[in-house]
């Protein structure tokens, strides 16, 4: 964790800038690597305490699903609910973006949480090479995300 020290030293506002940027680095080191060290869950844990658990039980069941535009290579992922939730459709989850409601009363409002389980899962699937893909046009894919997001909408009670 001697690592992370700086982030002791930062202004709240600057550290929770790097924090991110911080994780995608981790991440990054575990796709280089192609697995998750100790020293990676350590710093994970650090960096996202409320996230890593859900995250980690998210790609352990392999519910993260890659759906990629052919032309543009545009990306957004569909994180499926766990076994014991009521929640009929997957979140969609976008570059610092989720649809579930921790991202949007949690992470969205406070400065020092990172992401979302969904969130960090995307970013461990990826890393670990645990994505379902799919591949689309690029209209079935703007389509697609179109339909999920009312979906999510609907989920949440906004009509």
């Amino acid at each position: 964790m001697a690592d992370l020290y700086i982030l002791d030293t930062l202004p709240d506002q600057q550290a929770a800038e790097l924090v991110p940027s911080l994780a995608q680095g981790v991440c990054d080191d575990i796709a280089a690597t192609g697995s998750a060290s100790d020293r990676h869950w350590k710093l994970l844990a650090f960096l996202c305490p409320e996230a890593l658990q859900g995250a980690a039980e998210i790609v352990d069941h392999r519910t993260v699903q890659r759906v990629v535009a052919q032309e543009s290579r545009r990306v957004f992922h569909l994180v499926s609910a766990s076994s014991g939730s009521k929640r009929a459709h997957p979140h969609v989850c976008l570059p610092s973006f989720c649809t579930c409601a921790s991202y949007c009363h949690k992470v969205a409002t406070r400065p020092d949480a990172l992401a979302c389980k969904h969130g960090l899962a995307v970013l461990l699937a990826e890393a670990l090479g645990r994505t379902q893909s799919a591949e689309h046009s690029d209209v079935a894919w703007a389509n697609s995300l179109s339909h999920h997001l009312q979906l999510a909408m609907i989920d949440h009670g906004s009509h």
